[in-house]
């Protein structure tokens, strides 16, 4: 009996052990394959940081798999997503000049198909969320380096030596000619100079500088920047609300025109189209540049009767 009995067991145990055989290869084999596959798979958007895909549902599948790739031949997703009613998907977070693919697969219950990829014409598309399809060999360039202000600058008129400054619209500076001399350098300045009154409203701080009514005149550099410009801005506005000159903006509006030169002031190159001035707001203006070795700007009015202000010059290298 005792044999009997250990016999029994050992069936009971050899029994067991075939059940969880067969249990382990039955969980393996869940799933299995369709024949159904997301239609138009394609990059709807992109930013500096997401990819958004979209993709046409397909007759009887039950969800589908969205999965971003680091390569193109990668089977480990960066990111992955499943849904049931979605037919986009969003991914965010993403390094703006990395490459990125993008696949999208239908499922049929446990069953699943196809990857379908993001194409860029015949090939798997490399996406770079700063760009968008990149070539496979594509590298993104190093970003710029820092922009640097030029020493003296923004010149805001603000700081004068000794000497007395350009005191009138027609008056000589302190080297004899209509010109004033600042931290920034010496400025030409016919038909203008610096100014504290209370009144002006758009200057910025104490000093502000002031061209003439009915006359078109230039503010200009009589000096060159050496490490040519990256980038290039400054403060503008009428004067008053009140002046009888100022009042005639809203009818004739004063026209700003920005100019260079990097030839020493012989010929100059306008940056974009003439500035439109018709109210008294104060405004910012600012160019992004890439002018290299030495240059100088100037800024000019027309001949309107509203008067300009000028302020905040800087300069970037």
């Amino acid at each position: 009996m005792k044999k009997l009995t250990m016999y029994c067991c050992h069936l009971f145990a050899l029994a067991l052990l075939l059940g969880v055989s067969s249990c382990k290869q039955d969980a393996s084999d869940i799933g299995g394959v369709t024949d159904k596959v997301p239609g138009n798979v394609i990059l709807q958007t992109y930013s500096t940081s997401s990819i958004t895909v979209t993709w046409d549902k397909v007759d009887g599948a039950t969800s589908y798999t969205i999965q971003l790739l680091g390569t193109k031949d990668s089977d480990v997703p960066i990111n992955a997503y499943t849904t049931t009613s979605k037919n986009f998907y969003q991914f965010t977070g993403l390094q703006e000049t990395s490459g990125y693919y993008v696949r999208v697969r239908a499922n049929v219950n446990y069953a699943t198909g196809n990857w379908i990829y993001i194409m860029d014409g015949q090939q798997k598309g490399r996406i770079m969320p700063k760009y968008g399809f990149v070539d496979e060999s594509y590298v993104s360039p190093p970003p710029p380096p820092p922009l640097i202000l030029y020493a003296n600058f923004p010149e805001g008129w603000e700081v004068h030596d000794a000497t007395a400054r350009k005191a009138s619209h027609t008056g000589n500076g302190p080297t004899g000619k209509q010109s004033d001399v600042f931290p920034s350098g010496e400025w030409l300045m016919p038909n203008m100079y610096t100014l504290s009154t209370a009144s002006i409203g758009t200057k910025v701080g104490t000093w502000g500088l002031m061209m003439n009514a009915s006359v078109a005149t230039n503010l200009e550099m009589d000096f060159d920047l050496p490490d040519g410009a990256r980038k290039f801005s400054f403060v503008y506005g009428v004067p008053t609300t009140t002046n009888a000159n100022d009042v005639d903006v809203v009818n004739n509006s004063v026209l700003v025109k920005v100019q260079y030169s990097k030839d020493r002031g012989v010929t100059w190159i306008s940056l974009g189209d003439d500035l439109v001035l018709s109210d008294f707001a104060q405004y910012t203006k600012s160019y992004d540049l890439d002018i290299q070795g030495p240059v100088r700007f100037r800024i000019g009015k027309n001949n309107s009767r509203a008067r300009l202000i000028v302020d905040e010059v800087a300069v970037y290298y």
